[in-house]
Formats: structure tokens, C-alpha cells, sequence
């Protein structure tokens, strides 16, 4: 054998060393197979947690104390303070000797501009003491903003305005994103005078896949009882869980004691159909108590109704 056949043997025996030792390291190394654990079983919930309601993101702090002075003295919106906003005003009235316009003018500029947060934050501010439907351009371009907190204040600039003029912007928050600014752009139209436009607002908010903004829904109808919102009482029997539809039955009653001729059709048609047992035994005994009849079957009401209806 000569010293080149000895040079690759020992180089064949080094390299078959070298796989050996790699081999025997990532067995050594191997992760040890995880034992199967079966899943645990879903807790069944028995009753549904309660609502708390959401605190909102941004307090617009209104102070009243402040002399009637103020309102006289004349400077521009821009350079007002927060605190000395709100004056002893008429309600619903712009705040006087304040260039109102001139403040809506600069907010839409300064969204449209794409001012930085903090601008649109002050702005957005004096826009929320105003109380009165002028601002709405304003308001309406802040809630196309991509920042929540000035959406937020967006929200509760609209509380202040005690006027129809709302919808259009309550409609608009319900579409967004964040269902706790849709639960709280509820709140805007609970002091609303119940009209036919405010059935839309609630329709969508019934419709909405977050429980907390369709329970709200539930709880601004329950301010707004008139036979005007017919349409969002029958569409919560139609579409709404077993607490919606006692709920609307409950409402339909209410409006029935207080003389609407239209509240029993629903609670015949929808709450003696509905597919919750419990419901349609709630709306077999409000039929039996507000019209003195001892009928059980859906059949039955349908005649005694057609028969009696005024």
C-alpha cells in the first residue's frame, strides 16, 4: 500500500467519523414526542353575564359655573379654553359672540389637510361644547378619522345635539369597526322625540353581530315607546333572541294600554309564531289580558282579530 492509498483511507475514515458523530448528536438532541391531551370540555354557560357598560374613552368636561360675562367678551372659538365653553345659553342655541362657522370651517380644513392628532384633538374638543347641528359637517368628517379617540369625541359631541340632525351621523358610527363606539353612538338618540328615521338606527343596531350594541338597541327602544317605531318592535320579534322578543312583546303591551290600536297585530302575527316557547306563552297571556278573551291558538286570535279589529 502506498502513502497515497493510506492518505485516503484515513481521510474516508475521518469523514465516516465526522457522519457518525452527527448522527449520534441529533439523536441525542431529538425533542421527546408530546403525549396527546385531550382537549377539555366547553363549560356551559347557564345564564348570560350581565352588561356593564362601557365608560367612554374621552369625558368632554362642561362646566356652567362661569358669569354671564364671559359670553360677552368677544374672541374667536380658536382661542377659547375648553373649560369656558359652555355658558348660561338658551339650550340648543349656538353659544353666542363665538364665530361657530369660522370653528366648523377650520375642523373640516384641518381633516382634510390631515393636521396632526393633536389639532384635530382641540378642535374636535370646541366642536363638542357647541351642542347644536351646525357642527354636524364637522363631526361627521371626524368619524372617517383612523384614530378611535377622536371618533370617540366624534360620539359625544353628538350627545350634545339635541336634534333629528344626529341620524345621519349615529348611522355612520354604527358601521364602524370598533363595537364600543357602536354601543355608544346609541346613546346619542336617547333623548330623541320618537320619529319614523330613528326605526333605521335601531333595525341596524338589532342587526348587529356584537351583544352589547344590540342589547343598547333594546334599551333606547324602551325610551322611544310610540306607535312610530312599529317597524323596529316587529323586527326585533322577527329577527331578535328569546330577551329581544319578550322585550318587544312587553314594549307592543305598553303601547296597547296606552291606546294604540296597532300593538296587538304584531303580538299575534310574530309573538304567537316565534320559535322560544317562552314567548309564545308570554304573548298567548298579554292577548288574554288586554282583550279579555280565554283563546290559545294562533288561529283563534287571527279570527277574533280580523273580527274586532277597529
Amino acid at each position: 500500500m502506498t502513502f497515497r492509498d493510506g492518505i485516503k483511507i484515513f481521510g474516508t475514515l475521518v469523514v465516516v467519523a465526522i457522519v457518525v458523530w452527527a448522527l449520534a448528536l441529533g439523536f441525542k438532541n431529538r425533542e421527546k414526542p408530546v403525549p396527546y391531551q385531550p382537549r377539555p370540555a366547553r363549560r356551559e354557560v347557564t345564564e348570560r353575564k350581565p352588561r356593564t357598560r362601557r365608560r367612554p374613552k374621552i369625558n368632554v368636561v362642561q362646566e356652567t359655573s362661569q358669569t354671564n360675562a364671559a359670553a360677552e367678551e368677544t374672541i374667536s372659538m380658536r382661542e377659547l379654553k375648553h373649560e369656558r365653553a359652555v355658558m348660561f345659553v338658551p339650550e340648543g342655541d349656538p353659544i353666542p359672540g363665538f364665530d361657530t362657522k369660522g370653528l366648523v370651517e377650520d375642523t373640516l380644513a384641518a381633516f382634510r389637510g390631515g393636521a396632526d392628532k393633536e389639532k384635530k384633538m382641540k378642535l374636535m374638543y370646541d366642536i363638542a361644547v357647541i351642542g347644536d347641528k351646525m357642527v354636524m359637517p364637522a363631526i361627521l368628517a371626524a368619524l372617517e378619522d383612523k384614530d378611535p379617540d377622536i371618533r370617540t369625541l366624534a360620539v359625544e359631541a353628538m350627545k350634545a345635539i339635541d336634534d333629528p340632525a344626529i341620524t345621519e351621523g349615529v348611522e355612520k358610527a354604527l358601521r364602524d369597526a370598533d363595537p364600543d363606539l357602536r354601543e355608544e353612538a346609541l346613546e346619542c338618540i336617547a333623548t330623541l322625540t320618537p320619529e319614523p328615521g330613528l326605526n333605521d338606527i335601531i333595525m341596524q343596531a338589532l342587526n348587529d353581530p356584537e351583544e352589547s350594541v344590540r342589547e343598547n338597541a333594546l334599551d333606547m327602544l324602551t325610551m322611544l315607546v310610540d306607535d312610530c317605531m312599529m317597524p323596529s318592535l316587529d323586527y326585533a320579534l322577527k329577527n331578535g333572541d328569546a330577551d329581544a322578543q319578550e322585550t318587544a312583546l312587553s314594549l307592543l303591551e305598553q303601547l296597547h294600554d296606552s291606546g294604540s290600536h296597532n300593538a296587538l297585530q304584531p303580538i299575534i302575527e310574530q309573538g304567537l309564531l316565534s320559535e322560544f316557547n317562552e314567548v309564545r306563552q308570554m304573548a298567548v297571556s298579554i292577548l288574554q289580558t288586554q282583550t279579555g278573551q280565554d283563546l290559545t291558538t294562533y288561529e283563534q286570535w287571527v279570527k277574533w282579530y280580523e273580527e274586532n279589529r277597529k
